[in-house]
């Protein structure tokens, strides 16, 4: 692969990692528990990344798409996740409405980083993303070397982008930006959201 490649590669991707939907959410509910959460949390869905992109460059994830079960299965995991993250947020109490600062949502960084790893490697959407995006870049011939750096190039931006979301919420969060109120409204909007992905995911089945 040539420079340009490579570049085009690399701006897809972040198109791809930029793409409101249910990954974006759950990094920003990590990062308002704080910026290590939002890092773990990050960091892990750069892994989950680099597990479909290394999988789709070596051509396994022909077979992920193309078996109904398989694909079956990771939608229901999926949809699963998307109904207990949402559940749990809908269900955070109500912080004191004279409190100077928004109450962070209880979550360690463990378990950020787990739920950051799950919402990006049990969405099929992923291995059908980089199917029809590395059927552009993948050759027969070609070294292992480029396949790994393709991998890697998908991880990195993706773990970067969401890195950069976890700082800006941790910047506005030391502003104040956001009121007690309203920042325990927004989390039940980030519930709502999540199930009615959910929804969508499952009458989709």
């Amino acid at each position: 692969m040539d420079l340009l490649a490579w570049f085009s590669l690399a701006g897809i991707c972040a198109l791809g990692a930029m793409s409101p939907g249910p990954s974006l959410l759950i990094v920003l509910r990590s990062a308002s528990a704080g910026p290590r959460q939002g890092i773990a949390c990050a960091l892990a869905h750069g892994a989950a990344i680099a597990v479909y992109a290394g999988l789709t460059a070596f051509g396994l994830a022909i077979l992920i798409t193309h078996s109904p079960t398989l694909f079956a299965i990771l939608q229901w995991a999926g949809a699963a996740m998307l109904i207990y993250l949402g559940w749990k947020a809908l269900r955070a109490p109500a912080p004191d409405p004279q409190a100077s600062r928004v109450e962070a949502p209880q979550q360690t960084v463990g378990r950020a980083a787990l739920q950051g790893f799950g919402i990006a490697f049990f969405n099929p959407k992923v291995a059908i993303f980089f199917t029809a995006l590395f059927s552009q870049f993948v050759a027969e011939q070609q070294v292992l070397s480029t396949k790994l750096g393709m991998a890697a190039l998908a991880a990195g931006v993706d773990a970067f982008w969401y890195c950069v979301v976890t700082l800006a919420v941790y910047a506005g969060r030391n502003r104040r930006v956001i009121s007690p109120v309203a920042g325990h409204r927004l989390q039940q909007v980030f519930g709502v959201l999540l199930l009615g992905l959910a929804a969508r995911l499952l009458l989709a089945l």
